[in-house]
């Protein structure tokens, strides 16, 4: 039986019956080869949800910790923004 199932995010299937050990010299010798495993429907909703929580944090100027000199350059480069109090 496999200990810590919840562990696992993968699909239900009446074959697994038995946990085996691989040798790491193995893997690293065959990862070429190996099939790649992937999670079912749900556990790959769920990671993609999780995923998207990185790229959702909070908007900000990316120009804000420059100085006077560098926020120039950045303007000049990158489009015409609105500097801060301390860039102008």
């Amino acid at each position: 039986m496999i200990k810590n199932i919840h562990f696992w995010n993968l699909p239900a299937e009446s074959a697994i019956h038995v946990v085996f050990h691989i040798f790491r010299d193995d893997l690293e010798k065959n990862v070429k080869e190996l099939r790649r495993g992937r999670l079912n429907k749900i556990a790959f909703q769920h990671y993609r949800e999780s995923i998207a929580q990185y790229f959702r944090r909070y908007p900000y100027d990316e120009w804000y910790p420059l100085n006077n000199e560098e926020f120039e350059e950045y303007n000049l480069n990158k489009g015409p923004v609105d500097p801060f109090e301390w860039q102008k």
